[in-house]
């Protein structure tokens, strides 16, 4: 599969989907710091390691994107698979309803095909 330019118009949705799952990983980040401390470390940790890991590929694909680099839609895609994957872990505390939804959007806005411009 070859990577595709992306248009400007699909960058300003994929930048805005980018933003919303750093979002995500900020606040799963201020969760993950009561339940390392309290009583829920295991989970504590968990949480953590999943809002480092959606920070890094969210901050890699958006650089990626607003580079307009070769890469930039495989590194959405991989993003997004990432997402809707370690939403799993999340259910119990209600954001991983939220991440996946946001997973599964980007992914459709990335793999959509391009709108045709009517003559």
């Amino acid at each position: 599969m070859s990577d595709v330019e992306i248009s400007d118009e699909r960058a300003k949705g994929i930048r805005r989907l980018l933003y919303v799952v750093l979002g995500f990983a900020v606040v799963l980040l201020a969760l993950s710091l009561p339940l390392v401390l309290g009583d829920y470390v295991q989970y504590g940790v968990i949480v953590l390691a999943i809002a480092v890991v959606l920070g890094v590929l969210g901050t890699l694909a958006l650089q990626s994107v607003r580079g307009r680099t070769a890469p930039a839609r495989r590194l959405c895609i991989i993003t997004g698979v990432a997402t809707i994957v370690l939403s799993v872990p999340l259910i119990p505390i209600w954001i991983g309803l939220l991440t996946a939804i946001t997973g599964v959007g980007l992914l459709v806005v990335v793999l959509a095909p391009e709108r045709e411009e009517a003559s």
